[in-house]
């Protein structure tokens, strides 16, 4: 447990580095955003309406290990995920208050559990902490329903028509697509990998994600599909954020699934491993994913902080279940 726990840690600072930190070429911009110099945003979904509505935070705490395109969405290097500013490092956000002029905190109200992976981690605990601060505390509340919070952020960012508008795009573009879910062929056996590449030594690692995480809720319990990647846990390995350390893929074999789902920058290696173990193990290419190539490498890790680009994302889902035999 001790070793999953270090190697998932190292993978989502890897994240959050290369998130904050990497050289990208910037893509052309259709304008320029607004800095809001004296804010952090302490929460995913405000962040993302801030940002489509041409607004960005100095500061921000959200789940940037998970959600890559955030990287782009504050002013400085992001704070970490809210379980950071208000659990671990309760100090953080009073010391930007102190020391850089920060004077408003926009806090996201969800539904709970926030997080799947850390169900006891809430924005709201950051009001507690900077209570006797100098600062104004703004709380968008989307626990009803992402349509409530669209319009609340954008009427604080004095956008008000502009966020009725994208309210309206956002769930006729929702209902469109998630309504094409109902017609995904059911009762598919998936097997849900995470894969990490260590940058110093090209070792790969392989998690698998046990059900009843995100991409169960958000797209495989809408398909009728059964995650079976439990299968893989050999030594009965302990949850950590959702995941174990897989250390036999020949149990795909056990768990035979019709799809294999590849998140993380290890997929080229996975997809090399595959193919060996393949030509060794003729029970392991008749694997139905690996005999039918149905192993999703590109398939978007979506948790729901996406406010705009969300149909998008679950249309490729979409796609790619539909395109299945």
């Amino acid at each position: 447990m001790k070793k999953l726990r270090f190697i998932f840690i190292l993978m989502i600072s890897f994240a959050v580095l290369f998130a904050s930190c990497a050289s990208t070429p910037k893509a052309p911009a259709k304008a320029e955003k607004v800095v809001l110099e004296d804010t952090v945003f302490i929460g995913d979904r405000p962040l993302d309406v801030a940002n489509s509505l041409g607004y960005m935070p100095a500061y921000a705490a959200a789940r940037f290990s998970q959600w890559s395109k955030a990287k782009k969405m504050t002013k400085n290097r992001p704070l970490g995920c809210p379980n950071r500013v208000t659990r671990k490092m309760k100090d953080v956000i009073p010391k930007l208050i102190a020391e850089k002029g920060v004077k408003k905190i926009v806090v996201e109200k969800s539904a709970m559990p926030y997080c799947l992976l850390m169900k006891m981690v809430n924005p709201m605990d950051i009001i507690e902490i900077v209570k006797d601060k100098d600062v104004e505390i703004i709380v968008i509340d989307f626990s009803q329903g992402n349509r409530k919070g669209i319009i609340e952020t954008a009427k604080y960012l004095g956008k008000e028509k502009e966020g009725i508008a994208l309210a309206d795009k956002y769930e006729k573009e929702m209902a469109k697509a998630e309504a094409s879910m109902k017609d995904i062929a059911k009762a598919k056996k998936v097997v849900v990998l995470h894969t990490f590449v260590n940058p110093k030594t090209g070792r790969l690692f392989t998690f698998g994600e046990s059900k009843g995480f995100y991409t169960d809720e958000i797209f495989l319990n809408k398909f009728g599909a059964k995650n079976v990647t439990d299968i893989l846990n050999k030594d009965k390995e302990k949850l950590f954020k959702g995941n174990f350390t897989v250390t036999d893929l020949n149990l795909l074999t056990k768990a035979n699934p019709d799809v294999i789902i590849v998140y993380g920058k290890g997929g080229e290696k996975l997809k090399e491993k595959f193919a060996e173990l393949s030509k060794k193990n003729a029970k392991f290419a008749s694997i139905p994913a690996i005999k039918n190539n149905a192993v999703a490498y590109e398939l978007p890790h979506y948790i729901g902080c996406d406010i705009e680009d969300a149909p998008k994302l679950i249309t490729k889902w979409v796609n790619f279940f539909n395109k299945l035999k």
